[in-house]
């Protein structure tokens, strides 16, 4: 993460509501944990609380992970149609870098 002391937040962090804290490294943690269990695209991200999906995979790629990209179709959640839509994929993960979790 360009600028910004990555180990500030991932290891000195607090668990303490990673699942409703808007926090940077909160939404890091959140991004991998949804990523572990399969591919996600940016809207499921967005509901759960990541607010810039495509800036938190950069940033986790930045950290060591291996996500790719896929660029889909797909309907939201008021039934429109989205063309383009990235399809993230964690492809590796490595040991030890969100231990705040």
């Amino acid at each position: 993460m360009k600028g910004v002391d990555m180990e500030q937040h991932t290891k000195h962090r607090p668990p303490v509501n990673v699942g409703r804290s808007t926090a940077t490294w909160a939404q890091l943690i959140r991004t991998a944990d949804a990523l572990r269990t399969g591919a996600k695209h940016t809207y499921e991200l967005r509901r759960r609380g990541i607010s810039h999906p495509a800036g938190r995979v950069r940033e986790l790629n930045g950290l060591g992970f291996i996500i790719t990209r896929t660029l889909i179709t797909t309907v939201d959640a008021d039934g429109f149609t989205h063309n383009g839509v990235a399809l993230y994929s964690l492809i590796h993960e490595p040991e030890g870098v969100l231990n705040a979790q």
